[in-house]
Parts: structure tokens; C-alpha cells; sequence
């Protein structure tokens, strides 16, 4: 008997069944939306040297045994490290990643929807309710948590309960909550602007300073040169908006969008929603209103006393003066001398989504975004809108 004949079908049909193959969910009735960053950070010094780094694993509804380490969760979120400096408007699901910039990050999980045209598929779908919530610690390894022997599983950072209302949008922080005792905290954030009525040719951003308690005052300054004007943020500052376009080397500023005042950022670790500003999405005049062009952004923070009329040598200011950072397309010009913090987001855009949509590649479109200044560092999130998908 000729056995190539016989396993030709078998082998077609073993093909067919795995290329249908798919991931079954269970659904979640009355979700809420969670996105979950760590913001914690090990700042090594003689008294802690033997306490465990904050890579940490998250825990809904946790049961634990007599002794306090949990055994199963209703909700794992394993092998979190701490934050990149862009949350990205979406997940990228092709990722094999194993350790995380948040949660849900990479994981296979019940993604949230779009809602009123925000695309939220990088919030985790959650039961609504009351929830206990656990932060704690665990090895840098590839072992799961669940998998690790018990005397490895950590300790409890953070140990609270939380209420999550249906159909809410939430981001949840692991904070430092005071920065003399380096004492950790759980921030939770309603989110608004899926309620709020933004225009679709406007580019929003609100700012927050979540640096723990006495970190202006207690930190070490970093004395400042050419390249790092200042990288500590008074407890209130000023910001100001600039917004530049490269022609192939060169930065130019755009006319009327030098040095524009938004509002205050203010230290604060109260989980309220902080104003929103917004500047157009085509601010250039010859654009065609369909690509931006390469563009960047800067947002300058000023201390009482300063504003961008008066600072004329940011290198040399006294700390808390002044600060900034720069985002998007800034290529080496002299722009980035006056921004201590650079973050690119969309490499040719910045807080600008640019991507093949219908038959135009590239599409710019607006988005809604968050700035957040922790302890020494900017973390940004950036949230799309719903678009066509591409045509080829």
C-alpha cells in the first residue's frame, strides 16, 4: 500500500484544523476596563540592599493559604516590570514577550472594545464590583507565578480593595507614595474622556506629577549642563506647548505654536482627572490635511517666575526652574539641547497617530493623551481613535 496517498488528507485536514484554530474567552458580564502600569523603581542603597526588586506580579481576588501567599487569583497579571516611557494606543498581539510594560501588555486576554471611537483594546476587560487587589514581589525569571515554590512567590507590596463600575475605564499605578520610606501605594483612575466631547481634528493631552511625597525636596539634584537643563519638577510648575516639523535635517518651529501656555501641573497623588488642553492636529498651514508631515512636540514646565519669554539659558537655571520633554520626530537638531526628556511615540509624529489607512498611507489622526511625571521620569499614554482599516 502506497502511505503517501493515505496521509496526503489526513495531513490537509490536521493543516485546516489548526489554521481555524482560535482562542476562547469567557465572557465577563457588567465588565469594567483595567489597564495596570508599575511605576515602581529600586533606588539601591546600604539599608535596602537585600530588599526584593519591584518586579512584581498583580492579583485580583487572590486566595491565599494560612500563611498569606496566595495560591490562585481570579485575575494574574505575571512577570510586570516596571513601565516604558509609551504606553501605545493598541497591544501588539503577535508578541511572544514574556516580561510585561503593564497589564494586559501582550497577554491573551478579553480585550476591551472601542467606545464612542476610542479604541480601548489595550484595557483588559474585568468583572465590575468590589476586588481585592494585591501587589507582590517575585524572582526575575521565566518560571509563572503560580508555578514557583511557595518560599519564592515574594512578598505583599500593596494589599487593598477596590470598587470597578461597569463600563468604567480605569489605569491603575503602583506608586511610591512617600519618598523618604520608599512605601508603596495603589493609585486607581476613573478615566473621563471616553465621555468627553473632543473633536476629532484636535490633539488632546492632560499632565500629571505623581512623584511620591517630598521627592522635590528629598531627592538628589543633578547638577546641569548643555544637555540636561533640569530634570526635577517643582510640587506646581507651568506648562507650555511648541510644536516644530523636520524638512529633512532641519527643525523648524511652526508660526504661532512657539512657547503657548496650557495650565499648571501640580504634585499630586489624589486619582482625580486632570484637565484636558488640546492643539490642532494640521497646525501647519501647507499641510494637506491628510498627512501632518514629520512633526514633533515639546512641552516646557516652568517654575514660579519663568515662563518662555524669560528663560533664556535653560543649562544654567537653578533646579525646579525648568524642564522639558521632547516627543516625536526631533532628529539630533539643537531642539533636544533644551530638553532634558525625549520620548519618540510615533516615530514620525509623535502624540500624532500616523498609519496606512483606506487607501492613504500615511493617515494622521488625533489622539487623546496622558503625561505623567513620576520621580524623575515621563511616561506617556496615548489613546486612538477608531479608523478605517487599510486598503491594498
Amino acid at each position: 500500500m502506497n502511505y503517501k496517498y493515505f496521509l496526503l488528507p489526513l495531513l490537509v485536514i490536521a493543516l485546516f484544523v489548526s489554521s481555524c484554530r482560535k482562542t476562547d474567552y469567557a465572557a465577563v458580564n457588567s465588565p469594567a476596563y483595567l489597564r495596570v502600569f508599575n511605576c515602581l523603581e529600586f533606588i539601591p542603597t546600604l539599608n535596602n540592599k537585600d530588599v526584593p526588586q519591584p518586579f512584581l506580579v498583580f492579583l485580583i481576588d487572590p486566595v491565599t493559604d494560612d500563611y498569606g501567599v496566595p495560591v490562585s487569583a481570579a485575575t494574574t497579571g505575571d512577570f510586570l516590570k516596571r513601565r516604558a516611557d509609551w504606553a501605545r494606543p493598541y497591544p501588539d498581539a503577535a508578541s511572544n514577550v514574556l516580561w510585561q510594560d503593564e497589564y494586559p501588555g501582550t497577554r491573551r486576554v478579553l480585550a476591551a472594545p472601542v467606545v464612542n471611537g476610542y479604541d480601548l483594546s489595550s484595557w483588559a476587560q474585568v468583572p465590575s464590583g468590589k476586588h481585592r487587589i494585591i501587589f507582590r514581589t517575585r524572582p526575575l525569571n521565566d518560571v509563572p507565578y503560580f508555578e514557583l515554590d511557595k518560599a519564592e512567590r515574594g512578598i505583599t507590596l500593596i494589599d487593598t480593595t477596590i470598587n470597578l463600575t461597569a463600563g468604567e475605564v480605569y489605569t491603575m499605578h503602583a506608586l511610591t507614595e512617600e519618598y523618604a520610606s520608599q512605601r508603596p501605594m495603589m493609585y486607581l483612575r476613573n478615566e473621563t474622556f471616553p465621555k468627553q466631547p473632543f473633536a476629532d481634528s484636535m490633539v488632546y493631552v492632560n499632565f500629571y506629577n505623581l512623584s511620591a511625597a517630598n521627592f522635590y525636596a528629598l531627592s538628589l539634584n543633578v547638577a546641569p549642563n548643555i544637555d540636561l537643563s533640569n530634570t526635577k519638577l517643582r510640587d506646581t510648575m507651568n506648562v507650555y506647548y511648541s510644536l516644530s516639523k523636520r524638512n529633512n535635517s532641519i527643525i523648524t518651529a511652526l508660526p504661532g505654536y512657539r512657547g503657548i501656555p496650557m495650565g499648571p501641573i501640580i504634585q499630586s497623588l489624589e486619582p482625580k482627572v486632570a484637565p484636558y488642553y488640546s492643539f490642532p492636529l494640521f497646525p501647519d498651514s501647507s499641510s494637506n490635511k491628510i498627512f501632518t508631515g514629520n512633526m514633533c512636540q515639546m512641552f516646557g514646565f516652568y517654575g514660579p517666575g519663568y515662563t518662555p519669554d524669560n528663560l533664556t539659558f535653560p543649562g544654567f537655571l537653578p533646579v525646579g526652574a525648568y524642564s522639558a520633554v521632547i516627543i516625536g520626530d526631533y532628529g539630533e537638531s539643537a531642539l533636544g539641547f533644551y530638553s532634558p526628556f525625549k520620548v519618540k511615540c510615533d516615530l514620525r509624529t509623535g502624540l500624532v497617530v500616523s498609519i496606512h489607512s483606506g487607501t492613504t498611507n500615511p493617515r494622521s489622526f488625533a489622539t487623546v493623551n496622558t503625561v505623567e511625571y513620576i520621580n524623575r521620569h515621563f511616561y506617556i499614554t496615548t489613546i486612538q481613535r477608531k479608523y478605517a482599516p487599510p486598503v491594498y
